[in-house]
C-alpha cells in the first residue's frame, strides 16, 4: 500500500502547525511554486527540504524508518539531513530553512 497524505498546507501567515508534521515522518506544504517537504525526525527538531527529487523531479515520499524515498527510481535520502543515501540522484536533498514559532512551522 502506499501510504497515504493529507493534502498540501499553504505556510503563508501563520505557517503549518507542528502537530500536522508527524514525528519520524514528514507532511508536504507549498510555498509559492515551491513545494516543501516538511520533517520532524525527532520530537522539536523540523526540518524542510525541497521536495523534488534532484535526480528527476519526481515529489519524494515521507520518511520511513528514517530514509526518504524517490517513488520513481527509488533515489534514497537520510529523514535528518537530506543527505542521499543511494542513487541514482547524485546529490542530497536541497535544505530549506525553517523555524518553529509558537507551534507553528514557519518556511
Amino acid at each position: 500500500g502506499t501510504p497515504t497524505q493529507a493534502a498540501p498546507q499553504p505556510t503563508a501567515g501563520g505557517g503549518t502547525p507542528l502537530s500536522r508534521v508527524p514525528v519520524g515522518g514528514g507532511t508536504i506544504v507549498t510555498k509559492g511554486e515551491q513545494t516543501i517537504r516538511l520533517v520532524q525526525p525527532t520530537a522539536g527538531t523540523v526540518k524542510g527540504f525541497d521536495a523534488s527529487c534532484p535526480h528527476q523531479g519526481t515529489t519524494v515520499d515521507p520518511p520511513q524508518n528514517g530514509v526518504i524515498t524517490c517513488p520513481n527510481h527509488f533515489s534514497q535520502f537520510d529523514g535528518a539531513t537530506g543527505a542521499l543515501r543511494k542513487g541514482p540522484a547524485a546529490t542530497g536533498l536541497t535544505e530549506v530553512p525553517v523555524r518553529v514559532v509558537d507551534g507553528s512551522v514557519q518556511v
